[in-house]
């Protein structure tokens, strides 16, 4: 009996080691076994590597991508993760998230039957210490709020997706998942969201985003919903305009805030 089409599951971990044992926990006890699981670390500083490494003795599926030094873009360490990726199928999988067990199955199921769709992604729950809320959205709707066509951590795609239309782009950080999905979308590329929930995602777990790269993140946001919705003009509405005048209005709070807080320094300084 064939085992279906081999899947790569990128996990892209940077110093996760906290909530790492509950990602790994749930991508080996998938329903759907014929995985291989590419652990890339951009050379974290806590336990994360011993913990890959635990679990790569018990578990052969999974195959070690360790950096030697620090890399500080993500874009760098999903694609070298793209590139150790043996399966015809790629899923993503945050190392602070939770895949439900049937995750993986369900997506191989619909990408199986659906041979013009390119990337699958799924519905989620957003949770963390203090809530538990289960995110339900589609294509459609995403696209209407300048949202990415399906988030990220859900992702599975078909791997010819990345010979046809490119890996990340580190350039384009701090919003390279934004700009790699609507390169895809603006290329051809059909995109689904499966309604069941597959996937727990932990929402921002207490991780400080400092001022100045939150201003780059709003800003690269920015520009690349003016980008996209200038190429999208036709299928785009006054929803997503109306949403990148707000990342604008955003940088602009940003800005004035990072102007206060430089004059206040000086003049303490005085």
């Amino acid at each position: 009996m064939s085992r279906g089409p081999l899947v790569s599951i990128i996990v892209n971990n940077y110093n996760h080691a906290r909530y790492l044992r509950e990602c790994l926990d749930s991508l080996i006890t998938q329903t759907y076994e014929n995985i291989e699981i590419i652990a890339v670390d951009a050379f974290s500083s806590d336990d994360s590597r011993l913990i890959f490494q635990e679990y790569a003795r018990k578990d052969a599926r999974i195959k070690l991508v360790f950096c030697e030094n620090y890399e500080q873009y993500p874009a760098v360490t999903y694609n070298l993760g793209f590139l150790h990726a043996a399966g015809d199928l790629i899923a993503i999988a945050d190392p602070d998230d939770i895949s439900l067990a049937r995750r993986i199955e369900l997506q191989v199921a619909f990408l199986t039957s659906n041979p013009d769709v390119g990337v699958c992604g799924t519905n989620c729950r957003e949770f963390n210490d203090k809530q538990d809320i289960l995110i339900e959205t589609t294509v459609e709707t995403n696209i209407e709020s300048a949202a990415p066509p399906a988030r990220n951590p859900t992702l599975m795609l078909r791997k010819d997706c990345l010979a046809r239309h490119g890996m990340w782009n580190w350039k384009c950080e701090f919003a390279a998942d934004f700009e790699w999905l609507y390169r895809f979308y603006c290329g051809g590329v059909k995109f689904h969201i499966i309604d069941e929930c597959c996937l727990m995602y932990r929402y921002a777990h207490g991780s400080n985003v400092s001022v100045h790269r939150r201003f780059n993140q709003s800003l690269k946001l920015a520009l690349f919903r003016t980008y996209f919705g200038i190429r999208l003009f036709n299928r785009v509405g006054i929803k997503w305009w109306s949403v990148t005048i707000r990342t604008y209005l955003s940088c602009l709070k940003q800005l004035i805030f990072l102007f206060w807080g430089s004059l206040m320094s000086k003049v303490r300084g005085v």
